[in-house]
């Protein structure tokens, strides 16, 4: 594996290798606005949906996944080399069940399917023909419960046939990003607060595949990952804040004792904070942040609101 495997929602989005233009483009879009409100884009990096689905992610600075059927050094298809650098570089990772070096086989597809969709926590179909790969990780979800989105097609193009079937499967009908953020609300998957006006939007008219962004620079040696809101992200993340003291706090859920926003809104309901509003205001956090940390923490045992809403921190 090559780069870090994001600690946030993950939502593959697969299809054929061959879309229509309005196919690739709306894939790009929506990649881009699931990105754009914290989630990590996984796809198998081929030719088609997989690239726009890669492609949306980093137009909005997002983090990705590439799940691949060969090594980092052999890619495929290979002029997707620039892309899995770019995405790696981005915060991402490279993943990969053979060996450094081999190159992609017949055989690897399947298997690495298998492993795209154990990484994620919901599946999207954008025009997946009736034999496809895309149609067999929706199957290898519906055998680890994992939930299929469709999108749609019409049903006079043969390259969405296969994805249209799936809805007669169980698949969910997908009518856009905000279809996939509320089921992740409703596990408790991600906080987004839909009520008060839905995912971020994305950059409107998203550019034609054959014309990429170009690469963003690299970070330099020490610099913390970035999720798409800009906040430090990751093992490095919590590096920037270690100190003498900064595994110390009482009653800090595993591996958060180094997250700078976890001790910032501690500290925040310390000196009085007392609802995720105030939280916000005292420790400028994004609303959507505050209320996954206070989620966690709470069902952690840290935090515990009382009859009123008051935020109260738990001794231990």
């Amino acid at each position: 594996m090559h780069g870090e495997l994001p600690r946030i929602p993950c939502v593959g989005i697969v299809g054929t290798r061959h879309p229509t233009e309005d196919a690739a483009v709306y894939a790009r879009h929506l990649s881009g606005a699931l990105a754009a409100a914290g989630v990590a884009i996984v796809s198998g990096g081929a030719a088609g949906v997989d690239t726009a689905a890669h492609l949306g992610a980093l137009d909005v600075g997002g983090v990705g996944v590439v799940v691949a059927p060969c090594g980092f050094e052999r890619p495929f298809p290979a002029c997707n080399a620039d892309l899995f650098r770019r995405v790696v570089e981005g915060g991402g990772a490279y993943v990969s069940l053979v060996a450094p070096g081999v190159a992609a086989t017949r055989g690897a597809f399947f298997p690495r399917n298998a492993v795209l969709v154990a990484l994620c926590h919901a599946l999207i179909l954008v025009e997946a023909p009736v034999r496809s790969g895309a149609r067999n990780a929706a199957c290898v979800a519906r055998k680890i419960g994992r939930p299929v989105f469709v999108v749609p097609g019409v049903p006079w193009n043969p390259a969405a046939r296969g994805s249209n079937a799936d809805l007669g499967l169980g698949a969910r009908l997908l009518d856009g990003p905000r279809t996939v953020l509320r089921w992740l609300a409703s596990q408790l998957l991600h906080p987004l607060p839909l009520e008060a006006g839905g995912p971020p939007a994305p950059p409107p008219g998203p550019p034609p595949l054959a014309s990429p962004p170009g690469p963003r620079a690299a970070r330099g040696p020490g610099k913390p990952r970035q999720v798409p809101d800009g906040r430090p992200f990751g093992r490095s993340a919590g590096a920037a804040q270690s100190g003498p003291d900064s595994g110390k706090q009482p009653g800090l859920f595993a591996g958060s004792s180094s997250d700078p926003d976890v001790l910032c809104l501690l500290e925040a309901v310390r000196s009085g904070a007392a609802n995720a509003d105030a939280v916000c205001q005292k420790t400028g956090l994004g609303a959507a942040r505050v209320q996954h940390l206070l989620l966690t923490l709470e069902l952690e045992g840290v935090l515990v609101a009382d009859s009123e809403g008051r935020l109260k921190l738990i001794s231990h």
